[in-house]
């Protein structure tokens, strides 16, 4: 905590630290100003103030604690009276003498400084080690906490030889965050090297920027002030800063210049219909600081937008305002508003809900949806108005952390009786303010505030000042602002009112809707169900297991697939308050589709098929898919075809369906109802409140996480020795499993699917009965191909069925020996093999199979493994963690949210090798791919087989300076403003792929042979990529998205990676550069696998610790690969 206050007596020398360069990733700016010698003019605010005395309370706190778990007093470095030469001896000198804890220590190295609050000794003797440790006071370690531990470790490492290894974020949490800084190495080497660039280059281009950190910086005012005098365009209401560089590159430099545009001027980089709305905003802007009066322009009317989506005013609307404590241990809600009239219909009241614990926070929000349930009875036609989203965002996290008020949360959001002011102000008016806050457009409709509290800063100010004092007056000032924010939306409300155009007309979007006494009677079933369950849970937490820790896991999945299905359902009723345009933005959708009713449409078995059109967008829908109609949420029908690349669509519909309407647009299926899991998961529970879990073993073995009870085998001992066959000791381990799980970790290329067929074959050979499951009828279908072609090979007839679905003809799968059905009825015990998802054998008998079979375990929930483990007397899991993972939605208590491997793994990346099997052999990648794909992802333990190793490609004269014989290369080229396509990489692609056909591959039997389209696989993240690619390459290029070629492999792989700045990724950073999709992508290679993306991609504004594990692995993989531009 005190490191800052060193860092500006040694100024002057211009060390470099942790904290530099984190200012240095917000705004390279600051780092140029403190470089040129100007000192900071702005004092610190009470804000910050308050933080940094909070913050040394807290240090202190952890400083105790960590003495306790040492067991002896730390030594503590001087932090005044001392140089920083003989602070950086003195701690030089604990390490040495193998202190157990460091307090206030200071490392250099080179032109690096950083001040670690704690230096603890990990180990014992010659292999003790030291990890660095900071307190924050923070809910949650962030990104420059996360950066400042990993200076620290690089120091520590180049000082006196301390490996890199883990570092502890002390949060305000009960428990600190451990993170491995291995993880985060590469990129912490790398940003570094870049600041110390940085700081060599004398002649700096920097200008002041507004970024998230503006408000605290010590330089605010005088960035202020720059701007002012320069008329920048910065401050005109939303405008980005990449677009004001755009702007700048294209001659605009300041407001007058944006405001007196041309109509029809183009800016490279920002969209045609956006310059013209950032000219008008400038021209409102400009007026008002001419004449000093505040106005607003009604914008055009567009169907779904803007003040379509203003509800007529109602006796019985109410407004709704949060305040929130960011402070507080994992946040705390602690003021809820509400006004209207719920008290005399005739006049509007205010309603305040305080929360000072967790506890009190569920009971205001029980009490706060109480109020408006019983309110929305009385006044059927009211709508809640908020600004902006945290209102319902804060809602539906509440009712998903306690589990309660979630039914009433469905009903308000089904109905759409929360209003959003914000959203229908940008899309409806155009204010002359320089923001659309509700502090700023109160200027124009309402005169002013007459409290003390002016903002949601002051207000945790206000309220942390509270809390030490307990005194009255300070909570009431603090409800006079809430109600003040509360009566300000009432009047925003009204002033949107007075706007509205004639032809705005409110759309009331349809919903999924029962009569009255069905609803009722509904009402009171899920009642029962959840009074049921509540009391369950209750036998679980009193049951005779000895593990609280189970016992609260168990408990907490009884609520796992309803708290999963509620983000699918809310996120439905969001969509369908979206524009088309804005649902053509969203890869879940299909928006802006048209559809000829004249044209040609045929009759398929009382169906019609009916062809439709779409803009160029990217989509997950696909082939077999149910969407719903936007407007309706009513099914659309079953998808027959769909080319993004043509913009085509084919809907099959029921004769007596309505006629589709000519433009629509479509939102993902409804979810899969879940009552089967449900009840499989409170039948377990059932079992485990009993005490009767003898028909459990191995799922009980799973969740307690024991090593898996292998017959004749010693426990913590290997379950395969060195040297032994893999298969061969693997079909024996599985054999032997008694009423127990194993892990079987496949990583790529190390023949998982070949394994598991094998061992599922000596089984039924056995007389076993097998089921085989995963999270989809693809995989399990993968898995029974491969089974079918190894009972083919040994001459073995086997009986099987697999369950599939009666909506998807994908899931079939008609085999020499496996044969479909459609209903669960048809699955007999004469069946000795049966394949079906966790629908099919959560119906299943208990012990019913001798074994499981759990393929892609890795995107399997927790919550589906408990519905269905019931079945079998053993457990088999194969996957594979680090490959594509099945996210889990909603929020989860504790580890319920987990897949099952993610739960078993708890963050590593290889199992151990006395609790499961891991597949160290790679027979696909080339040891210089293997190598970077091991050290990065799997612990070091993956190897490359001999027979992989003699594969090459054969290089020629005059090669495109990409290709190698073997390894990895980047492709570095220059464009702009590409997301989700890049004719630049498209481009590039062709010429590499044309050049590749002029080559050689030699395959692991030394036979040489041409390089053909079949040896080169082309992956790209975007659906629109893919399309460009299919237009530039040959018809028989294999391209696709890297989930269409998981399983897949060629001797040479091409990565598309489309963005031209990490910023500007569609889907986010934890998309982009996720680690799994990476290594998947890569993996895919046999020889030679070559990324080709812009020279800014990875110049990404790292927001969060994820980030920096993700940007990890893309440099870690650049420092050890060849890298050209082109």
């Amino acid at each position: 905590m005190v490191a800052a206050v060193f860092e500006s007596r040694i100024a002057g020398a211009k060390l470099l630290s942790a904290t530099r360069l984190a200012e240095f990733m917000g705004c390279p700016h600051r780092v140029a100003l403190w470089l040129a010698g100007e000192a900071p003019s702005d004092p610190q605010d009470e804000t910050q103030a308050l933080l940094w005395k909070k913050g040394l309370e807290h240090e202190a706190a952890v400083l105790e604690k960590l003495e306790q778990r040492a067991g002896q007093r730390a030594v503590r470095i001087p932090t005044s009276g001392v140089s920083i030469e003989d602070r950086v001896r003195l701690t030089t000198d604990a390490i040495q003498q193998g202190a157990a804890l460091i307090y206030q220590g200071a490392l250099t190295a080179g032109r690096w400084i950083g001040f670690p609050d704690f230096l603890s000794r990990d180990g014992s003797g010659g292999n003790g080690n030291y990890c660095p440790e900071d307190a924050k006071l923070s809910k949650k370690a962030k990104r420059d906490h996360v950066l400042q531990i990993a200076v620290y470790a690089q120091l520590l490492n180049r000082v006196v030889g301390v490996p890199i290894s883990d570092g502890m974020i002390h949060v305000s949490a009960p428990e600190p965050e451990r993170f491995d800084l291995r993880e985060t190495e590469y990129i912490t080497a790398r940003l570094m090297r870049r600041l110390e660039e940085f700081a060599d280059n004398e002649h700096r281009s920097t200008r002041p920027l507004k970024c998230g950190a503006c408000e605290r910086c010590g330089y605010r005012s005088r960035c202020k002030d720059e701007w002012r005098k320069a008329d920048s365009p910065i401050f005109v209401a939303g405008l980005r800063s990449s677009q004001l560089l755009k702007l700048d590159a294209a001659g605009v430099e300041t407001m007058s210049d944006l405001a007196q545009l041309a109509p029809g001027t183009l800016v490279k980089g920002i969209g045609e219909e956006t310059v013209p709305k950032l000219a008008a905003q400038a021209r409102l802007q400009k007026r008002a600081e001419q004449t000093g009066v505040h106005s607003a322009e009604v914008l055009p009317v567009e169907q779904g937008r803007g003040f379509c989506l203003l509800p007529s005013p109602q006796p019985g609307d109410l407004f709704l305002d949060l305040e929130g404590d960011p402070l507080y241990p994992n946040g705390l809600e602690y003021l809820f508003g509400v006004y209207g009239p719920l008290v005399d219909s005739d006049r509007p009241v205010y309603l305040p809900f305080w929360a000072h614990t967790p506890e009190e926070e569920k009971a205001a929000f029980e009490q706060v949806m109480r109020t408006i349930s019983a309110h929305v009875a009385k006044f059927p036609d009211a709508h809640i108005f908020h600004y902006a989203q945290y209102e319902p965002t804060a809602f539906k996290r509440l009712a998903m952390r306690y589990g309660t008020m979630e039914a009433e949360l469905d009903d308000l959001l089904r109905n759409h009786r929360f209003v959003d002011l914000y959203r229908i102000a940008r899309q409806g008016i155009r204010a002359s303010t320089e923001s659309y806050s509700l502090k700023d457009l109160e200027k124009i409709y309402w005169g002013g505030r007459a409290g003390q509290v002016a903002s949601a800063g002051d207000s945790i100010i206000e309220y942390e000042k509270w809390r030490l004092s307990q005194d009255a007056a300070v909570l009431a000032e603090i409800a006079k602002y809430n109600e003040e924010d509360c009566a300000s939306t009432a009047k925003m409300r009204d002033w949107l009112e007075s706007l509205r155009p004639a032809a705005a007309v409110y759309q009331q979007l349809s919903t999924i809707s029962e009569d009255s006494e069905r609803e009722e009677a509904r009402s009171h079933e899920r009642e029962a169900k959840e009074q049921a369950r509540r009391q369950l849970a209750a036998r679980v937490h009193a049951s005779g297991v000895a593990d609280e820790r189970i016992r609260e896991l168990v408990a907490d999945l009884l609520w796992f697939h309803q708290r999963a299905q509620k983000p699918q359902w809310w996120a439905l009723f969001e969509r369908q308050t979206w524009s088309d345009e804005e649902l053509t933005e969203d890869a879940e959708s299909l928006g802006c589709i048209t559809f000829d009713a004249t044209a040609m449409v045929e009759c398929v078995k009382r169906s019609h098929l009916l062809i439709c059109r779409f803009p160029p967008q990217d989509t997950k829908l696909k082939l077999g898919g149910k969407p719903v109609m936007a407007s309706t949420l009513e099914p659309a029908g079953t998808i027959e075809n769909i080319r993004p690349e043509e913009g085509l669509l084919v809907l099959r519909r029921g004769v007596g369906r309505d006629e589709l309407p000519s433009e629509f647009s479509l939102l993902p299926p409804r979810p899969l109802k879940q009552q089967i899991l449900i009840d499989a998961v409170t039948a377990f529970a059932e079992r485990f409140a009993s005490g009767r879990l003898e028909g459990d073993r191995a799922l009980m073995d799973f969740l307690m996480r024991n090593p898996p009870n292998v017959q004749d085998h010693r426990k913590g001992s290997d379950l395969v020795a060195i040297g032994e066959d893999l298969v061969s000791a693997t079909i024996s381990v599985i054999r032997n499993l008694d009423h127990g799980t194993l892990f079987i970790q496949g990583p790529p290329g190390s023949g998982k699917t070949y394994t598991a067929s094998h061992a599922i074959l000596a089984l039924l050979k056995d007389g076993k009965r097998i089921g085989v499951s995963s999270n989809s009828h693809r995989a399990i279908n993968n898995l029974l191909s491969e089974l079918e072609k190894r009972a083919g090979e040994d001459g073995y007839s086997l009986v099987g069925v697999k369950k599939a679905s009666q909506e998807d003809p994908e899931s079939d799968f008609d085999g020499h020996f496996i044969t479909s059905v459609k209903n669960s009825s048809e699955v007999g015990l004469q069946h000795r093999l049966v394949g079906g998802t966790a629908f099919h054998f959560a119906r299943e008998g208990l012990n019913t199979y001798d074994y499981l079979f759990v393929d892609e375990a890795g995107q399997v929930a927790l919550g589906n493994l408990v519905a269905m483990a019931g079945c079998a007397e053993n457990l088999v899991l194969i996957g594979d963690q680090m490959q594509l993972a099945q996210p889990i939605q909603g929020v989860h208590p504790g580890e319920t949210g987990l897949s099952c491997l993610q739960y078993l793994l708890q963050h590593q990346g290889t199992i151990a090798p006395d609790r499961g099997i891991l597949l160290n052999v790679s027979y696909r990648m080339h040891p210089s791919i293997c190598h970077l794909i091991s050290d990065a992802i799997y612990d070091g333990r993956l190897t490359s087989d001999d027979s992989a190793a003699r594969r090459q490609l054969i290089v020629g004269n005059n090669p495109h300076p990409a290709l190698l014989p073997a390894g990895t290369s980047f492709c570095v080229l220059e464009h702009q403003g590409c997301t989700q396509s890049s004719a630049e990489e498209a481009r590039a692609i062709a010429e590499i792929v044309e050049d590749l056909l002029r080559h050689e591959f030699r395959d692991e039997k030394g036979a040489l042979r041409p390089v053909t389209l079949e040896d080169i696989l082309v992956v790209t993240p975007f659906n629109m990529q893919v399309n460009m690619l299919k237009r530039v390459l040959p018809e028989a290029a294999r391209v696709g998205t890297v989930d269409k070629f998981q399983g897949q492999e060629a001797p040479v792989v091409i990565v598309s990676m489309v963005t031209s700045h990490g910023d500007d990724a569609l889907r986010g950073t934890d998309f982009l550069f996720n680690r799994n999709r990476f290594n998947v992508a890569i993996s895919r290679a046999q020889c030679l696998a070559i990324v080709v993306e812009s020279s800014r991609l990875q110049d990404v504004s790292v927001g969060s610790t994820e980030d920096l594990i993700r940007l990890n692995l893309f440099a870690r993989a650049e420092a050890v690969s060849k890298i050209i531009h082109r």
